[in-house]
Order: structure tokens, then C-alpha cells, then sequence
């Protein structure tokens, strides 16, 4: 996938010893990536992506907006290492709140639209399709799904457009099981902060951030869904929302506006409106 990996931490030794365990597994996979870590943001130099996970992550009973003001300051600094050291950066937010760090990373550093992504809608659509495979007994392959919205409690996961094996959801999962559903992925990362303890998810947002890249530089082809600032699709302007989105190389190609019912248009709405509110604008 990528010719060079730079791992940063602020933790001495935690990146650099990730690194050097990535460099030997390279004798197995015969991989020609080579990974380096360090503590200096300056490692961000000419780099095509980056992903920023840095900020603290949440605790039980923490929301994810309960973060807001502890990771604002962080995004913050890593944003201007990123405006110095690596401009032309398409940078790929995951820090919680994730929409309103994407939004402030969009603020420091300057950057056009196009260049700053916030990685949820990938991540919250297959929650979502893992857990209607599961309710309607079926593999996830033969599921299709996706969410928009935050990354939170105003998640939308679009039911309407969602199949299992090109069929609509009900010939398979009755009403209930369908918002049973629709409220296990709007729970779903909270399920596994109260399991850890003392983080949040590693692997799904890790195979989330793959999915983005891979459509960044081609290998997946049509729309992904991930957070960007809106310029009036949906209705709405100025304000970062998860929606499906064309990728390329150079970041946001286009948002695509999908065909939605009323009931799931009005609740885009409601998450751009909380979204606005908690951000004071």
C-alpha cells in the first residue's frame, strides 16, 4: 500500500519500538514498506496521507463529545506541523469527537475541503451491516448498508437504502429488529469502551482507515461514506457531516446526494443542526 510508514507518539520509544516490530515481520511478508517512529511531529514531512488518532480516548460513560475540549487543543498542534511539513497532505481524522475534530482540523490548518476527511461513516456502516447479518442469520457479504450522519448519538444509518442479498430489510428482519439493529451501530463503539476499560476500538477503525485509503488511491471504485465539510449538499453548508463521498487522489473528489426518505432526510438535518450547536456556530 504505502512505500514508507511514520509512526508518531508521544510516549518515548512506543512508536519507534512499533515500527522496529513492523521491520521484522517484513522477513515473513516480504513486504518493501519500511516503517520509522519517533516523538517529532516533523516525521509528518511529504507525506501524502495522514492519519491522526492522537488525543485522549474515552472511558466508560464518557461520551464522545465529552472529549471536545481535551482533543480540540490537540488537533490543534498537530495541524500545524501538518500546514508546515506537509502540505499537499490529505489528512484522515479519527481523534473523538470525530466530526468536530475533523472541523477543527479543517479550522488550524488552513486546509481546503477536499484534503481533510473524517473517517466514521466507514466505520459506523459496518457495524452496521455486521449487525443486521447477524439478526437475519445471513454472511455479511450478502449485506449492504451504509450510515451518515455523525459519529454519535445523531448517527443515521439509512435503512431505506440497506439490502440483504439485493432485497429490502423487512423480507428478512421485522420493525423491531431493524431498529435493534440501527441502535446496535449507533452503540456500537460504546459497547466496546465499556469492555476495554481503558480505550476504544482498535481493529474495525484500523480496516476502516483502509477502506478510505484504498479508495484514495484507486483500488475501490464509487462513493465511501466519510465526514467532510458540506457546501450545500443535503441542504446544508458549513458544517461536517458523514456523507458518501467519490475519492481520489487528491482527496474529495465529489458528495454524492443520495435519494433518502423524508423521515432520514429530517434526521440528517437534526445532526447537522447538534452538530453546529455543540461547535457554537
Amino acid at each position: 500500500m504505502v512505500a514508507e510508514i511514520a509512526l508518531i507518539d508521544i510516549t518515548p520509544g512506543l512508536a519507534e519500538s512499533v515500527a522496529l516490530d513492523l521491520n521484522h515481520a517484513s522477513g515473513i511478508t516480504r513486504s518493501r514498506s519500511h516503517a520509522s517512529g519517533g516523538t517529532d511531529l516533523t516525521l509528518v514531512r511529504d507525506a501524502q496521507v495522514v492519519v491522526v488518532t492522537a488525543g485522549r480516548p474515552r472511558t466508560p460513560g464518557m461520551s464522545r463529545a465529552d472529549l471536545l475540549e481535551i482533543n480540540r487543543r490537540v488537533i490543534r498542534t498537530i495541524a500545524e506541523a501538518i500546514r508546515t511539513n506537509a502540505p499537499k497532505a490529505i489528512v484522515i481524522v479519527i481523534t473523538n469527537p470525530l466530526d468536530e475534530m475533523t472541523t477543527e482540523m479543517l479550522r488550524a490548518s488552513g486546509f481546503s475541503r477536499n484534503q481533510v476527511l473524517g473517517m466514521a461513516g466507514t466505520l459506523d456502516s459496518s457495524r452496521f451491516r455486521r449487525a443486521l447479518a447477524e439478526s437475519a442469520g445471513v454472511c455479511v457479504t450478502d449485506v449492504e448498508a451504509i450510515t451518515l450522519g455523525s459519529h454519535g448519538d445523531e448517527m443515521v444509518p439509512i435503512v431505506s437504502r440497506a439490502r440483504i442479498r439485493s432485497r429490502p430489510l423487512t423480507d428478512f428482519l421485522s420493525e423491531d429488529a431493524i431498529q435493534d439493529c440501527v441502535q446496535d451501530a449507533v452503540s456500537g463503539g460504546g459497547q466496546v469502551v465499556a469492555l476495554r476499560k481503558t480505550g476504544s476500538a482498535i481493529f474495525a477503525p484500523a480496516h476502516a482507515v483502509i477502506e478510505v485509503i484504498d479508495h484514495i488511491r484507486g483500488l475501490r471504485v464509487g462513493t465511501v461514506p466519510v465526514s467532510v465539510m458540506l457546501d450545500g449538499e443535503y441542504g446544508n453548508e458549513g458544517v461536517v457531516l458523514g456523507v458518501p463521498c467519490h475519492l481520489g487522489m487528491q482527496g474529495l473528489v465529489q458528495v454524492e446526494e443520495l435519494p433518502l426518505t423524508d423521515d432520514e432526510l429530517v434526521q440528517l438535518q437534526k445532526a447537522a443542526d447538534a452538530m453546529r450547536s455543540r461547535l457554537g456556530a
